[in-house]
């Protein structure tokens, strides 16, 4: 009977151990694992589907002063039911600078409706004024509302992209600037560079003027791009004096790039049959060059002719 009783509390206590080894419960706690599978769809295909390309939902780029209509946002309404929804953009403009104004569709309050299926690029607009170049972004939220419920979802941002105006640089390549003795023979050549900061072409006219002391050796100047034209200005001149001669170039610029114009210049023999320069001082080779509708005028390029070994006016 004794071993009998024995012989019960060994198996029990076997059955015991097994039961502590084969589980991690106790009496206060229990833990346990299961897989979990998450299907991830795309943007365009969640149940309010919208667009993003690259991370942000439209990418803008434009010139300072200056302003652009946009897509900013392609919307569709996916839900399973046939439920329409009414859907307002909330964009965050708090990080932009002063003179860059952006105005996206519905946020003034007043949403778009979409029926099941259908979708809406919602329209932007910016204006660029005197402000720095460089990229600015724009958080966007969406509210929807349907019958019986709603739901606020963050979408990719918009970027604004602001480029500098094109720039414009006059160099000296060859010629003297000081010194000049007056009454001999002298030649320059300049470059007039241009460059295009921008995303796009620019289909730019550049206009110039070379004083009256000098002409303009057509044989001896070419551009890299363009067409190009030089004529009296005034008309030809009034009377005894000679006329200053006008440049302009017309050049398409592209995104990114730059294109000049060399031209070359030499000291006129004037209506009294003498050789330019006939008096001493300071010279201008030209005027600062101008990238027309933009305001934008170049450095000028200057010469000084000695007063030794003539006589002054």
């Amino acid at each position: 009977m004794i071993d009998m009783r024995m012989t019960f509390i060994f198996i029990a206590l076997v059955l015991g151990t097994l039961l502590v080894v084969g589980s991690s419960g106790n009496f206060r706690s229990y833990s346990s694992t299961r897989e979990v599978a998450v299907t991830v769809v795309p943007h365009d295909k969640e149940y309010l589907g919208f667009t993003c390309d690259g991370g942000y939902a439209a990418v803008v780029t434009l010139r300072a002063n200056s302003y652009l209509y946009f897509d900013a946002l392609n919307v569709t309404n996916n839900l399973l039911e046939d439920e329409p929804v009414s859907i307002t953009l909330y964009p965050d403009y708090s990080g932009l600078p002063g003179g860059l104004d952006v105005s996206i569709e519905t946020d003034d309050g007043n949403p778009v409706t979409l029926v099941s299926g259908e979708e809406h690029t919602f329209q932007g607009y910016v204006i660029a004024g005197n402000v720095a170049p460089g990229e600015y972004v724009v958080p966007v939220s969406m509210g929807a509302v349907w019958d019986g419920g709603g739901a606020s979802i963050s979408t990719c941002p918009i970027k604004i992209v602001v480029v500098g105006d094109p720039t414009i640089n006059k160099t000296l390549l060859s010629g003297n600037t000081s010194d000049i003795p007056m009454k001999t023979f002298q030649r320059w050549t300049f470059r007039i560079e241009v460059t295009n900061p921008a995303g796009e072409d620019l289909d730019l006219t550049i206009a110039d003027t070379i004083p009256a002391e000098f002409n303009v050796s057509l044989a001896e100047t070419s551009a890299s791009s363009g067409s190009y034209s030089f004529s009296p200005a005034n008309g030809g001149g009034h009377g005894y004096s000679m006329p200053a001669t006008k440049m302009e170039w017309n050049v398409t610029v592209p995104a990114g790039g730059s294109e000049h114009i060399d031209v070359m210049i030499f000291t006129r023999v004037n209506n009294g049959n003498q050789q330019e320069f006939t008096s001493c001082g300071d010279y201008p080779l030209n005027n600062g060059a101008e990238i027309k509708g933009y305001g934008i005028v170049s450095n000028g390029l200057n010469v000084s002719v000695s007063c030794e070994g003539g006589d002054d006016p």
